[in-house]
């Protein structure tokens, strides 16, 4: 009997068994609750609009060309959408389900990269990487960034072994057109930082450039089509929408120190575990897996932290090299036991959490995830009790008791009105965008005050901006919050202050 060649089959099926069962768990705590919320303006409100307006390659935003992203995205939801209804489940199904991805793809990668106990680093990377919150948010979200992250992974997931396996550079390839029919200039920073880590000595061979350039024609053929048919007008994505982002403040960007609190807010529990994995990177730099955990660290913050324009989702592209890193981390902790200030940080987090879970108890406030903090509060609690354990086994299952009861906590947070919290900072559009909806079509309606994507989303049409010095001379429809002088309030109001009035 060849024993050999059924332990290589078994060892080549547990090469995928094991991503494909934390893809799974990733869908399992990342899906519950999707379409439980309406839809929030930056920039799920732009995205479903854009998606709906796009009935082929061309993007649109209602009846005007849209020149900011390609419609990689935005093709396929609006197709989604056409076939099976119009609701935030829909419109936030593929962008999650493409998001989850990363999760694997970052176990195939630390594999990839080698070294001691590499499968376990990996696994350990795809729990973190799963159960970040910002992650898992986001990936949530109909939104670009989740699926540029899976496309960046899989970008070096395919240049790693590309010298070794030219198909391998097939898969980069798919995913750098990926990244040109998402956020076009991001391709430049992400293909640098392969070319320059990896060294001279990881470029593919010339069977691996065939390959790597095959990937890349469908990106590179719809950019060139594109700009046949709408001239230089196409290269905004490149320029006045992308590479600009460096030099100028577009729209209505946040500071440079978004990143670092996006960072500092959204790493918890695992980014006690960076400067233990940063230590781990530093010492096995000439290593391949310092080398690289290392290089997409830099890489990551160098293309990010340099924007002008900064967003919260901006910094999505730092949680896989921070996972990378945590796993290191992990892995000592794991091993060790030590270091034991990170447990002790662990409870002290966890008691706090818990105490204020409890005091949601005594508030009785039902929109306050008390659940949540109750169930993270005791997995931190708990959890790092048993992992400063002195047996192995014992801190294994300490660290299984934190990881289900953070993943629990997150699926009640679902199941809250928090999730979105950014939606408590403005108005519920939906009552009006109803009112809005059954007017007739060519109804002129103008919006007062700040734009609202998700309101023309929910609305069916475009809103103008009403300005006194641009007062339109025809009776028209305004979205207001205060009464304007020659308006009436429409039949039937809504709650709130937000009204719709007709005006003279």
């Amino acid at each position: 009997m060849n024993h050999n060649g059924g332990r290589r089959t078994f060892a080549g099926q547990s090469h995928w068994l094991v991503p494909l069962l934390l893809w799974l768990l990733t869908l399992a705590l990342w899906l519950p609750g999707l379409g439980n919320l309406p839809l929030r303006d930056w920039d799920e409100g732009r995205v479903a609009t854009v998606a709906r307006s796009t009935t082929n390659l061309l993007p649109m935003k209602w009846q005007q060309a849209y020149l900011n992203k390609p419609p990689g995205l935005h093709a396929p939801i609006g197709q989604l959408i056409r076939s099976h209804g119009e609701n935030e489940t829909l419109v936030r199904l593929l962008p999650a389900l493409l998001s989850s991805l990363a999760v694997p793809l970052i176990v195939l990668l630390r594999r990839a990269l080698g070294g001691a106990h590499k499968n376990r680093k990996a696994l350990l990377a795809g729990v973190v990487l799963m159960t970040l919150l910002p992650m898992a948010r986001h990936g949530r979200l109909a939104m670009l960034d989740g699926t540029l992250v899976s496309c960046s992974l899989l970008l070096w997931w395919g240049w790693v072994r590309s010298r070794e396996q030219p198909l391998r550079a097939l898969a980069a390839g798919v995913a750098g057109s990926g990244v040109l029919l998402l956020k076009p200039p991001a391709l430049l920073g992400l293909a640098l930082i392969a070319l320059i880590v990896g060294g001279r000595s990881s470029w593919p061979r010339w069977r691996g450039w065939i390959t790597l350039v095959l990937g890349l024609l469908p990106g590179l053929a719809w950019h060139l089509w594109h700009w046949s048919v709408r001239g230089s007008d196409a290269l905004l994505m490149w320029g006045g929408q992308g590479l600009a982002r460096l030099t100028s403040s577009i729209g209505d960007g946040h500071g440079w120190w978004t990143p670092w609190v996006e960072v500092l807010e959204g790493g918890w529990p695992w980014l006690l575990l960076l400067p233990i994995g940063l230590r781990w990177a530093w010492g096995h730099r000439r290593q391949s897996a310092g080398r690289w955990e290392l290089g997409l660290f830099i890489g990551s913050a160098a293309l990010v932290l340099p924007l002008r324009t900064q967003l919260p989702w901006y910094s999505h592209l730092l949680w896989p090299p921070l996972a990378l890193l945590c796993a290191e981390g992990l892995t000592q902790l794991l091993d060790s036991g030590a270091p034991h200030w990170v447990t002790r940080c662990w409870q002290a987090l966890g008691f706090g959490l818990s105490l204020a879970g409890l005091g949601t108890l005594v508030i009785r406030e039902p929109q306050l995830p008390g659940l949540s903090l109750l169930l993270a509060g005791f997995g931190l609690l708990l959890g790092g009790q048993v992992i400063r354990h002195p047996q192995p086994q014992r801190r294994r299952r300490g660290l299984g008791i934190l990881v289900i009861a953070w993943s629990l906590a997150l699926l009640a947070l679902w199941h809250s009105r928090l999730w979105l919290w950014e939606l408590n900072e403005s108005w519920d559009p939906r009552p009006v965008a109803a009112q809005v909806r059954a007017l007739p079509a060519n109804a002129s309606v103008w919006l007062q005050g700040p734009t609202r994507p998700s309101l023309g989303w929910y609305a069916g049409r475009n809103l103008q901006r009403y300005r006194k010095s641009e007062s339109p001379e025809t009776p028209f429809w305004l979205v207001s919050n205060k009464r304007m002088p020659g308006c009436l309030l429409n039949h039937d109001p809504v709650a709130g202050d937000w009204k719709l009035w007709r005006c003279q």
